[in-house]
């Protein structure tokens, strides 16, 4: 009822906004020339809309947007999508989240809550999203269950990434930048017919240089980045009716890793702690780091291919097939520690490769749109960590035997996924529109997990030998290179998984549209999202138990008002999440400390509420703010510890999770950006603008007033960025000098737990820089 009544004051205070404002004058309107964002062509639900006709809740940023924000990277899209989070993890593997729906795990082949495409083709892992902003026409962000339309069944949400498209006349264009740290980005793009029938774009993009972050114990840098990513698009039409889409794409990532930053040393075993490791330095401003000397070093890569087929049966249906294969391969050294000593220094490499085959049938008849469809996605993947043991406090498990000294953990999986689909958009009079769509998804993953000493002194072998020998008075051996996981019996060997599951997704909505063209919509949806196999250093067969599926109901009312003749747009949502079985990061404790290992929340939910304005109310001033408010609860106990309703915290301490918030879920985020441009001679304008972004306070852990995880607390923090330049007043060039995080806040989005200290992983300080763009 308390929700109810929220909702409904939000909703009648958001109709009273949007009737007084769109009382105003014609005059008003007449100020502000340009288009609104609701005006942009959307294809949210696979077909070309506008986006105030799209009874969802949906944003999209125009490439000239992306490039005013620099938003260079999905991690950016927090400076424009109020509710969207990134969160670095500790194996270099982006996190997204969407409204607090999101997995904080860093596998290779651990399907996101919020999935990422290019074109509606998947980037079926996060590891494959990072070169994705290379030359777009726009991105689109769907908030929300996306289970019934999109090749990934996801929970929390989907980014949709539009690339620029072959143009039907030659054209060029090119942009860079300079920081003070010596960050140089470089991009150009070449575009035109090479013959009637076939159009091409091939689009570059390197970023080389910038260390920023600084060693907290000597003089030293880090942070270059070498990046290189490339696309290669040709559009051929050999027929009115038949059309082929060629994708060729990927990236080359040579750049440093991000280094951790240390919070405190907290020892396990005080006594075995290596010299000096406590006098290590805890991180006080925006690039205080520290790292191992030589130790930092990545060698990362990917590539996608993808040909899109379109042929048009008829005026009214078209047939579509959408076929890709992405590989993505990563080799890096990662510090692990916020230290200058090589304490449990990361090795991680590992490949995912993946197959997607998507064919659909789509068609307009009059009052109605429809479509149906099937899909196919085969994954095989290899996931290694190997961890550096020498100097760890525990590593002396067994008094009398050696302390061991390495240990390597690994995951090697297949899955096949397939799904049917199919979704009914009905006019059932001028205003008034009913949708509804449903899918039918059957996943299977089977592989290996294995935790073994790759050093010919084997000295965890012989621990484990030793461990069996205490248990039941044998051992089976253990030679260097084998398993050590113990199964049920307190034998070693290579843990056998497989997980088979199904599930049907499906959406209702009605769409109400009013005379001034203002959009008031209600959804009923449910998505899933699948089971994962987790790949951990496992001392005990059942922590490669997977985290089953998850799922996600959702309630969600909104409105769309573009107001005083597109001068001004003004949406606003309101929704509430009932989820079963989420899938997080869990905690088990036994002789080696604080190991992890997936678990499922049985119950929890998410209350929210969202607006974005968005206006031009005078010639040459763009503005718009967007806000999210979230309220969410983990609603039931996780009894992972036998004979009690609690489990463990990622800080290792029992905790009844009943009414602790879900981590990784600010209550409240805001975004805002400015722009204003005014003409001083000839077709030149000046500029100056601005942008912000505010996250309230956040916990990397489950927490309660009786167990409040204090250090992982995330901090509030406000960002404001600056910019001044000049343009053409056509847009053909462009030049801008520009001041990201102004007042230098220390901010970060996580926080780690090691055997012997706490990190994080902090964000950028202060940077200035110049940019400029040139499009003929």
């Amino acid at each position: 009822m308390h929700y109810f009544r929220t909702i409904s004051l939000f909703l009648a205070t958001s109709a009273s906004i949007v009737s007084m404002a769109s009382a105003q004058t014609a005059a008003q309107a007449d100020r502000a020339t340009d288009s609104l964002p609701g005006d942009i062509v959307v294809t949210a639900q696979k077909r070309e809309q506008s986006m105030n006709s799209v009874g969802l809740s949906l944003q999209a940023l125009s490439g000239a947007d992306l490039q005013k924000r620099r938003i260079d990277s999905a991690a950016d899209l927090v400076k424009a999508v109020p509710g969207f989070t990134f969160t670095p993890s500790p194996y270099a593997t982006p996190v997204y989240t969407l409204r607090g729906v999101g997995l904080y795990d860093s596998g290779l082949a651990v399907a996101p809550s919020v999935s990422v495409y290019m074109d509606e083709v998947p980037l079926a892992y996060p590891i494959m999203t990072l070169g994705g902003t290379l030359d777009l026409e726009r991105v689109e962000v769907l908030k929300g269950p996306q289970g019934t339309l999109f090749g990934q069944s996801s929970t929390g949400g989907a980014v949709n990434y539009i690339a620029a498209k072959p143009t039907s006349t030659f054209r060029y264009g090119a942009n860079g930048s300079l920081n003070q740290f010596g960050q140089v980005d470089l991009e150009g793009f070449v575009s035109g017919p090479i013959s009637p029938t076939l159009g091409a774009r091939l689009a570059v993009k390197t970023q080389q240089g910038g260390a920023w972050q600084k060693s907290t114990s000597r003089d030293d840098k880090l942070g270059d980045a070498r990046f290189l990513t490339g696309r290669l698009l040709l559009d051929w039409a050999p027929s009115d009716t038949l059309k082929f889409s060629f994708n060729a794409n990927g990236f080359i990532d040579k750049g440093d890793p991000l280094a951790p930053s240390l919070i405190k040393v907290a020892p396990t075993n005080p006594a075995l702690i290596a010299p000096g490791f406590d006098q290590s330095k805890p991180a006080r401003r925006p690039r205080d780091a520290d790292w191992p000397e030589g130790y930092p070093d990545r060698d990362n890569s990917f590539y996608q291919v993808a040909l899109r087929g379109d042929l048009n049966l008829s005026d009214s249906a078209k047939l579509t097939s959408i076929t890709s294969y992405q590989k993505a391969k990563a080799d890096e050294q990662l510090p692990f520690s916020g230290t200058p000593f090589p304490y449990q220094n990361i090795l991680h490499f590992g490949f995912v490769k993946s197959f997607n085959q998507e064919l659909r049938l789509s068609g307009d008849s009059g009052p109605l749109n429809w479509i149906v469809g099937a899909s196919y996605e085969h994954v095989k993947s290899d996931d290694h960590i190997r961890y550096d043991q020498r100097i760890v406090s525990n590593r002396v498990i067994i008094p009398g035997l050696p302390a061991y000294q390495d240990a390597h953990a690994s995951i090697a999986q297949k899955n096949e996924t397939y799904a049917f689909f199919g979704n009914l958009d009905y006019r059932l009079t001028d205003r008034l529109s009913a949708r509804a769509g449903l899918r039918y998804t059957h996943n299977k993953t089977t592989g290996v997990g294995c935790t073994f000493d790759d050093l010919p002194s084997n000295e965890l072998g012989f621990l484990f030998e030793a461990i069996q020998a205490s248990i039941k008075g044998s051992a089976v051996p253990i030679a260097p290179g084998d398993c050590v996981t113990l199964d049920d019996n307190v034998n070693p060997g290579p843990v056998p998984l497989r997980l088979s599951e199904g599930n049907v997704s499906w959406r209702l909505g009605l769409d109400y549209k009013l005379d001034n063209g203002t959009l008031v919509y209600a959804t009923v949806s449910r998505g899933f999202k699948q089971g994962i196999l987790p790949n951990v250093a496992a001392v005990q067969s059942a922590q490669y138990d997977p985290a089953v599926r998850e799922r996600l109901d959702a309630y969600e009312v909104g409105v769309k008002a573009p107001i005083a003749g597109r001068a001004l747009q003004v949406n606003a949502s309101a929704f509430y999440y009932d989820y079963k079985d989420k899938q997080i990061r869990g905690t088990v404790l036994n002789a080696f400390g604080k190991l992890e290992r997936e678990i499922n929340v049985p119950k929890s939910r998410v209350f929210g509420l969202e607006a974005e304005v968005q206006m031009r109310p005078i010639r040459g001033l763009n503005a718009s703010v967007g806000a999210t408010y979230l309220d969410t609860k983990i609603t039931s106990s996780i009894s992972t510890i036998p004979g009690t309703s609690e489990t463990y915290n990622s800080d290792g301490v029992q905790i009844d999770a009943k009414g602790a918030r879900i981590p990784f879920a600010p209550k409240y985020t805001v975004v805002g950006d400015a722009e204003y441009d005014w003409a001083i001679g000839g077709d030149t304008q000046a500029l100056v603008g601005g942008g912000l972004v505010y996250h309230s306070a956040d916990n990397g852990s489950l927490a309660t007033k009786a167990v409040p995880a204090t250090e992982f607390r995330i901090k509030p923090y406000t960002v404001i960025d600056l910019r001044a330049g000049l343009q053409a007043a056509d847009g053909r060039w462009r030049g801008t000098v520009w001041v990201s995080n102004v007042f230098n806040v220390l901010r970060w989005n996580t926080v780690f737990r090691t055997i012997d200290d706490y990190f994080r992983y902090q964000d950028r300080p202060r940077t200035v820089g110049v940019s400029i763009s040139y499009r003929p």
